[in-house]
């Protein structure tokens, strides 16, 4: 296996293995946007349900690639958290346009225009 054999990949495979999960590329995409609330998220990436799109927020800030915080202009109502991409964070920019490159020189037009979600 590559990863064995050569040492230097496995911050690639690692993360990969954080970017791979389902929805993560779609918070990081929706975030980099700017900063927004559950609901606001939850609507923007669609068809993730709440207990999923949690635990990716949880594991993303656990992972220093979002930060929350409580919007301080809650006043008299619940307060809410928002969602922010770290620096961190927003360095996935320059890896999510790279995809959009190679895909946009590499795969058919008919993949292209398959619908996603996001």
């Amino acid at each position: 296996m590559i990863q064995e054999q050569h040492g230097t990949f496995c911050p690639v495979y690692r993360a990969i293995g954080v970017l791979q999960e389902k929805w993560v590329l779609h918070i990081v995409r929706s975030l980099l946007g700017g900063p927004k609330g559950f609901n606001e998220l939850s609507r923007a990436i669609g068809g993730c349900n709440s207990a999923t799109l949690t635990q990716r927020l949880e594991g993303l800030e656990h992972l220093g690639i979002i930060s929350k915080a409580t919007d301080q202009e809650a006043q008299g109502k619940l307060a809410r958290s928002i969602y922010t991409l770290t620096p961190a964070g927003q360095e996935l920019q320059q890896v999510i346009d790279a995809i959009g490159n190679w895909a946009g020189a590499h795969l058919s037009e008919e993949v292209i225009k398959t619908p996603c979600a996001g």
